[in-house]
């Protein structure tokens, strides 16, 4: 884990001093970059979506859209953490939903982390190690699914679209790595 630190800090410092003309981007525009990543993605509208809305895609390679498609999974699993945090303490759950719910935390905790791992691997061109961990993270969503089997799920809504990010995310990796 340690040697992973200094990825992350490499990574935000190009996020940083991204040049303007790129962090200028304020009309979500759709460039044929975006549109050349995306057609690898089984969800295309979600991906374009997505891509198009972040500023650093506009002139981003698909490397750097890659990242983009990554941050906003890891972004989407701390968000869906803090949502189980507050599902987590609604005493009107029934028992076998709460635990469910604290079985997601510590699946969403992990695919974070391995989403997190996977920008670091992306970083320094570690295609299969960026993939094996995404991947990882789509497994964690798969066992907060299992988590509620025969109850009802009240995070099948977040869970299907963490796991079509991710899936878009391997996509494009997919892509990058075949040199596509």
């Amino acid at each position: 884990m340690k040697s992973i630190t200094p990825f992350f800090f490499l990574f935000t410092l190009c996020l940083f001093f991204v040049p303007q003309e790129i962090v200028a981007n304020q009309n979500n525009a759709i460039t044929d970059h975006i549109l050349q990543a995306c057609e690898h993605t089984v969800h295309n509208d979600l991906c374009i979506t997505t891509l198009s809305s972040d500023p650093i895609s506009e002139g981003a390679n698909q490397t750097g859209l890659a990242l983009v498609a990554l941050k906003v999974a890891s972004q989407n699993a701390s968000d869906i953490t803090d949502h189980v945090k507050v599902l987590a303490n609604d005493d009107s759950l029934e028992p076998g939903v709460q635990q469910g719910v604290s079985d997601c935390m510590d699946h969403y905790l992990d695919a974070a982390e391995q989403l997190e791992d996977s920008i670091a691997a992306l970083l320094v061109g570690a295609f299969d190690d960026v993939k094996t961990w995404v991947n990882v993270a789509i497994g964690d969503v798969d066992q907060c699914d299992a988590a509620f089997k025969g109850l009802k799920n009240v995070m099948s809504k977040n869970n299907k679209v963490f796991h079509q990010l991710c899936e878009n995310a391997l996509a494009i990796i997919e892509a990058l790595a075949a040199g596509k």
